[in-house]
Protein backbone atom coordinates (compact mmCIF):
# COMPACT_ATOMS: atom_id res chain seq x y z
CA UNK A 1 0.00 0.00 0.00
CA UNK A 2 1.78 3.40 -1.13
CA UNK A 3 0.66 6.11 1.83
CA UNK A 4 0.40 9.48 0.55
CA UNK A 5 -0.36 12.54 3.24
CA UNK A 6 -2.73 14.98 1.39
CA UNK A 7 -1.21 17.52 3.19
CA UNK A 8 1.96 19.14 4.58
CA UNK A 9 3.62 22.11 5.04
CA UNK A 10 7.25 22.93 4.79
CA UNK A 11 8.36 23.40 8.64
CA UNK A 12 10.42 25.90 9.69
CA UNK A 13 13.70 24.61 11.46
CA UNK A 14 14.25 23.73 15.01
CA UNK A 15 17.42 26.30 14.80
CA UNK A 16 18.56 29.46 13.34
CA UNK A 17 19.79 28.78 10.15
CA UNK A 18 23.32 30.29 9.25
CA UNK A 19 24.02 29.36 5.50
CA UNK A 20 22.23 31.58 3.58
CA UNK A 21 18.74 32.01 2.22
CA UNK A 22 19.73 30.27 -1.03
CA UNK A 23 20.14 26.83 0.92
CA UNK A 24 17.27 27.46 2.91
CA UNK A 25 14.15 25.93 1.03
CA UNK A 26 16.79 22.73 0.75
CA UNK A 27 16.91 22.57 4.24
CA UNK A 28 13.38 22.75 4.77
CA UNK A 29 12.48 20.20 2.12
CA UNK A 30 15.02 17.62 3.63
CA UNK A 31 13.60 17.57 6.77
CA UNK A 32 9.98 16.97 5.75
CA UNK A 33 11.29 13.83 3.68
CA UNK A 34 13.22 12.65 6.23
CA UNK A 35 9.89 12.97 8.34
CA UNK A 36 8.07 11.47 6.03
CA UNK A 37 11.33 8.28 5.69
CA UNK A 38 10.62 7.90 9.77
CA UNK A 39 6.81 7.62 9.66
CA UNK A 40 6.83 5.11 6.74
CA UNK A 41 4.84 7.84 4.37
CA UNK A 42 5.45 7.76 1.17
CA UNK A 43 4.29 10.50 -1.07
CA UNK A 44 3.49 14.00 0.26
CA UNK A 45 1.09 16.83 -1.24
CA UNK A 46 2.45 20.10 0.07
CA UNK A 47 0.41 23.15 0.51
CA UNK A 48 2.11 26.57 0.00
CA UNK A 49 1.66 29.18 2.79
CA UNK A 50 1.96 33.17 1.17
CA UNK A 51 5.29 34.31 3.56
CA UNK A 52 5.98 31.80 5.40
CA UNK A 53 6.16 28.37 2.60
CA UNK A 54 6.72 30.33 -0.53
CA UNK A 55 4.86 28.46 -3.94
CA UNK A 56 8.16 28.33 -4.82
CA UNK A 57 9.78 27.20 -2.20
CA UNK A 58 6.88 24.40 -2.64
CA UNK A 59 7.59 24.02 -6.60
CA UNK A 60 11.19 23.45 -5.97
CA UNK A 61 10.95 20.81 -3.52
CA UNK A 62 7.98 19.18 -6.18
CA UNK A 63 10.55 19.27 -9.04
CA UNK A 64 13.36 17.85 -7.24
CA UNK A 65 11.30 14.74 -6.08
CA UNK A 66 8.70 14.34 -8.69
CA UNK A 67 7.78 10.61 -7.16
CA UNK A 68 7.85 12.04 -3.45
CA UNK A 69 6.36 15.30 -3.53
CA UNK A 70 3.56 17.36 -5.32
CA UNK A 71 2.14 21.12 -4.32
CA UNK A 72 -1.25 23.26 -4.04
CA UNK A 73 -0.88 26.43 -4.31
CA UNK A 74 -2.09 29.38 -2.81
CA UNK A 75 -2.85 32.56 -4.90
CA UNK A 76 -3.99 35.54 -4.98
CA UNK A 77 -7.50 35.70 -6.00
CA UNK A 78 -7.63 39.55 -6.26
CA UNK A 79 -4.71 39.80 -8.62
CA UNK A 80 -6.20 40.99 -11.87
CA UNK A 81 -4.06 38.60 -14.17
CA UNK A 82 -5.74 35.74 -11.71
CA UNK A 83 -7.41 33.40 -14.60
CA UNK A 84 -4.00 33.88 -16.32
CA UNK A 85 -2.15 32.39 -12.98
CA UNK A 86 -4.23 29.69 -12.55
CA UNK A 87 -4.16 28.34 -15.73
CA UNK A 88 -0.22 28.90 -16.00
CA UNK A 89 -0.13 27.16 -12.42
CA UNK A 90 -2.53 24.07 -14.16
CA UNK A 91 0.59 23.67 -16.65
CA UNK A 92 3.20 23.20 -13.72
CA UNK A 93 5.09 20.12 -13.12
CA UNK A 94 3.85 18.80 -9.75
CA UNK A 95 1.38 21.04 -8.68
CA UNK A 96 -1.85 19.73 -8.04
CA UNK A 97 -4.96 22.51 -7.26
CA UNK A 98 -5.16 25.78 -5.52
CA UNK A 99 -6.13 26.49 -1.81
CA UNK A 100 -8.63 29.18 -0.40
CA UNK A 101 -8.39 30.47 2.65
CA UNK A 102 -11.88 32.05 4.48
CA UNK A 103 -10.69 31.37 7.59
CA UNK A 104 -8.51 34.60 7.41
CA UNK A 105 -8.13 37.39 6.97
CA UNK A 106 -10.98 38.00 9.10
CA UNK A 107 -13.25 39.96 5.87
CA UNK A 108 -12.04 36.79 3.78
CA UNK A 109 -16.04 35.21 4.14
CA UNK A 110 -17.31 38.25 3.38
CA UNK A 111 -15.35 39.06 0.48
CA UNK A 112 -16.14 35.34 -0.69
CA UNK A 113 -20.10 36.61 -0.07
CA UNK A 114 -19.21 39.34 -2.53
CA UNK A 115 -18.11 37.42 -5.25
CA UNK A 116 -13.95 38.02 -4.67
CA UNK A 117 -12.98 34.65 -5.21
CA UNK A 118 -15.05 33.52 -8.26
CA UNK A 119 -12.51 34.56 -10.63
CA UNK A 120 -10.10 32.19 -9.57
CA UNK A 121 -13.21 29.64 -8.85
CA UNK A 122 -14.17 29.80 -12.49
CA UNK A 123 -10.51 29.53 -13.76
CA UNK A 124 -9.98 26.51 -11.69
CA UNK A 125 -13.74 24.93 -13.10
CA UNK A 126 -12.80 25.50 -16.36
CA UNK A 127 -9.36 23.33 -15.97
CA UNK A 128 -10.88 21.23 -13.57
CA UNK A 129 -8.50 21.60 -10.97
CA UNK A 130 -9.09 20.91 -7.66
CA UNK A 131 -9.29 23.81 -4.86
CA UNK A 132 -8.67 23.02 -1.55
CA UNK A 133 -10.77 25.38 1.01
CA UNK A 134 -10.07 26.44 4.95
CA UNK A 135 -13.13 27.35 5.90
CA UNK A 136 -14.41 26.51 9.33
CA UNK A 137 -17.56 28.23 10.30
CA UNK A 138 -18.71 28.93 6.95
CA UNK A 139 -19.34 25.76 5.03
CA UNK A 140 -22.78 26.95 4.05
CA UNK A 141 -21.40 29.32 2.03
CA UNK A 142 -19.23 26.58 0.85
CA UNK A 143 -22.22 24.39 -0.19
CA UNK A 144 -23.17 27.72 -2.81
CA UNK A 145 -20.28 27.92 -3.94
CA UNK A 146 -20.08 23.82 -4.49
CA UNK A 147 -23.87 24.42 -6.74
CA UNK A 148 -22.84 27.15 -8.27
CA UNK A 149 -19.69 25.49 -9.74
CA UNK A 150 -20.65 21.85 -10.14
CA UNK A 151 -17.57 20.78 -12.09
CA UNK A 152 -15.10 22.51 -9.55
CA UNK A 153 -13.91 19.20 -7.58
CA UNK A 154 -13.83 21.18 -3.75
CA UNK A 155 -12.07 19.89 -0.81
CA UNK A 156 -12.71 20.48 2.60
CA UNK A 157 -9.16 21.01 4.71
CA UNK A 158 -9.67 19.46 8.83
CA UNK A 159 -13.05 18.60 7.77
CA UNK A 160 -14.09 22.05 7.98
CA UNK A 161 -13.68 22.02 12.14
CA UNK A 162 -11.88 24.69 14.10
CA UNK A 163 -8.54 22.75 14.94
CA UNK A 164 -5.75 23.50 17.79
CA UNK A 165 -3.30 24.28 18.41
CA UNK A 166 -3.24 27.76 16.01
CA UNK A 167 -6.90 28.31 16.48
CA UNK A 168 -8.93 27.34 19.54
CA UNK A 169 -11.13 23.59 19.05
CA UNK A 170 -14.67 24.76 19.28
CA UNK A 171 -16.81 24.00 22.12
CA UNK A 172 -17.58 20.82 21.87
CA UNK A 173 -15.11 20.32 19.35
CA UNK A 174 -17.59 18.54 16.50
CA UNK A 175 -20.47 21.18 16.75
CA UNK A 176 -20.41 22.15 13.32
CA UNK A 177 -20.03 18.27 12.21
CA UNK A 178 -23.69 18.61 10.54
CA UNK A 179 -22.82 21.33 8.22
CA UNK A 180 -19.80 18.97 6.61
CA UNK A 181 -22.40 15.81 6.43
CA UNK A 182 -24.93 18.32 4.49
CA UNK A 183 -22.20 18.61 1.80
CA UNK A 184 -22.21 15.33 1.30
CA UNK A 185 -25.10 15.86 -1.00
CA UNK A 186 -22.81 17.83 -3.65
CA UNK A 187 -20.83 14.94 -5.45
CA UNK A 188 -17.65 17.59 -6.27
CA UNK A 189 -16.98 17.95 -2.67
CA UNK A 190 -14.69 15.69 -0.72
CA UNK A 191 -13.13 15.74 2.83
CA UNK A 192 -9.85 15.78 4.18
CA UNK A 193 -9.19 13.93 7.34
CA UNK A 194 -6.43 16.02 8.38
CA UNK A 195 -5.49 17.18 11.92
CA UNK A 196 -8.39 14.57 13.04
CA UNK A 197 -6.29 13.68 16.31
CA UNK A 198 -5.93 17.70 17.41
CA UNK A 199 -9.60 16.88 18.42
CA UNK A 200 -9.47 14.21 20.68
CA UNK A 201 -9.09 14.41 25.02
CA UNK A 202 -7.71 10.86 24.79
CA UNK A 203 -4.39 8.98 24.15
CA UNK A 204 -3.82 7.25 21.42
CA UNK A 205 -5.20 5.70 19.10
CA UNK A 206 -7.99 8.80 19.89
CA UNK A 207 -11.53 6.49 20.44
CA UNK A 208 -13.13 9.30 21.09
CA UNK A 209 -12.79 10.46 17.34
CA UNK A 210 -14.22 7.50 16.11
CA UNK A 211 -17.46 8.50 16.21
CA UNK A 212 -17.63 11.53 14.21
CA UNK A 213 -15.15 10.07 11.79
CA UNK A 214 -17.57 7.13 11.03
CA UNK A 215 -20.22 9.92 10.48
CA UNK A 216 -17.84 11.30 7.79
CA UNK A 217 -16.99 8.04 6.25
CA UNK A 218 -20.81 6.56 5.83
CA UNK A 219 -21.94 10.22 4.56
CA UNK A 220 -18.85 10.57 1.82
CA UNK A 221 -17.43 6.97 1.56
CA UNK A 222 -13.84 6.52 1.52
CA UNK A 223 -13.94 6.94 -2.42
CA UNK A 224 -13.98 10.71 -1.31
CA UNK A 225 -12.14 11.23 1.57
CA UNK A 226 -8.65 11.61 2.23
CA UNK A 227 -6.06 10.96 4.68
CA UNK A 228 -3.84 14.24 5.65
CA UNK A 229 -1.81 15.30 8.73
CA UNK A 230 -1.25 19.04 8.46
CA UNK A 231 1.89 17.69 11.03
CA UNK A 232 3.65 20.80 11.09
CA UNK A 233 0.88 22.67 12.59
CA UNK A 234 0.57 19.82 15.06
CA UNK A 235 3.97 20.54 15.57
CA UNK A 236 3.57 24.58 15.92
CA UNK A 237 6.50 24.63 13.43
CA UNK A 238 4.08 27.29 11.12
CA UNK A 239 4.09 31.10 11.31
CA UNK A 240 7.70 31.44 12.90
CA UNK A 241 5.90 30.06 16.37
CA UNK A 242 8.44 27.94 18.42
CA UNK A 243 7.49 24.17 19.29
CA UNK A 244 3.57 24.31 21.42
CA UNK A 245 3.04 23.10 24.63
CA UNK A 246 1.99 19.53 24.31
CA UNK A 247 -2.09 19.90 24.50
CA UNK A 248 -4.58 17.35 24.87
CA UNK A 249 -4.38 15.80 20.52
CA UNK A 250 -0.60 16.56 20.65
CA UNK A 251 0.52 13.69 18.37
CA UNK A 252 3.42 12.65 16.33
CA UNK A 253 3.45 11.65 12.55
CA UNK A 254 3.39 8.04 13.46
CA UNK A 255 0.87 8.69 16.01
CA UNK A 256 -1.34 10.69 13.27
CA UNK A 257 -0.79 7.87 10.53
CA UNK A 258 -1.48 4.55 12.86
CA UNK A 259 -4.25 5.98 14.48
CA UNK A 260 -6.30 5.14 10.82
CA UNK A 261 -3.60 2.50 9.50
CA UNK A 262 -3.89 -0.10 12.47
CA UNK A 263 -7.79 0.61 12.78
CA UNK A 264 -9.38 -3.25 11.91
CA UNK A 265 -12.30 -2.09 11.04
CA UNK A 266 -11.23 -0.72 7.81
CA UNK A 267 -10.63 -3.22 5.44
CA UNK A 268 -7.34 -2.82 3.05
CA UNK A 269 -9.24 -1.14 -0.32
CA UNK A 270 -10.98 1.14 2.07
CA UNK A 271 -7.28 1.95 3.51
CA UNK A 272 -5.80 2.05 0.64
CA UNK A 273 -8.40 4.50 -0.96
CA UNK A 274 -8.23 6.88 2.52
CA UNK A 275 -4.34 6.45 2.65
CA UNK A 276 -3.57 8.02 -0.90
CA UNK A 277 -6.22 6.57 -3.31
CA UNK A 278 -8.47 8.92 -2.80
CA UNK A 279 -6.43 11.92 -2.77
CA UNK A 280 -3.91 11.02 -6.27
CA UNK A 281 -7.44 10.17 -8.03
CA UNK A 282 -9.34 13.45 -7.44
CA UNK A 283 -6.06 15.19 -7.38
CA UNK A 284 -4.43 13.83 -10.20
CA UNK A 285 -1.63 12.52 -9.11
CA UNK A 286 -0.22 9.04 -10.86
CA UNK A 287 2.35 7.43 -8.99
CA UNK A 288 5.90 7.06 -9.95
CA UNK A 289 6.61 4.43 -12.03
CA UNK A 290 8.67 1.53 -10.63
CA UNK A 291 12.05 1.69 -11.73
CA UNK A 292 12.05 -2.58 -10.79
CA UNK A 293 8.99 -2.61 -13.86
CA UNK A 294 8.10 0.00 -15.11
CA UNK A 295 4.34 -0.25 -13.56
CA UNK A 296 3.22 2.15 -11.11
CA UNK A 297 3.11 1.27 -7.61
Amino acid sequence: MEITDAQLHLPRPWSTWAHGDESYPSLLTEVVLAQMDAAGVDAAVLVSLPGVAPAEWCGTAAVRHPDRLAVVLTLDEAAPDIAEQVARAHEEPGVLGLRINIAFPPDALERLRAGAYEKLLTAAEHHRMPVCVLAPGALPDIARVARAHPGLPLIIDHMGLNQPPLVRADAPPWRDLGSLLSLAARPNVFVKLSGAPTLSDKPYPYPDIWPHLWRILDAFGVDRCMWATDQHRVLGRLHGFDPVPRYPGYHSYAQGLHYLLDRPELSEPEKTALLGGTARRIMGWTPAPSPATGSSV
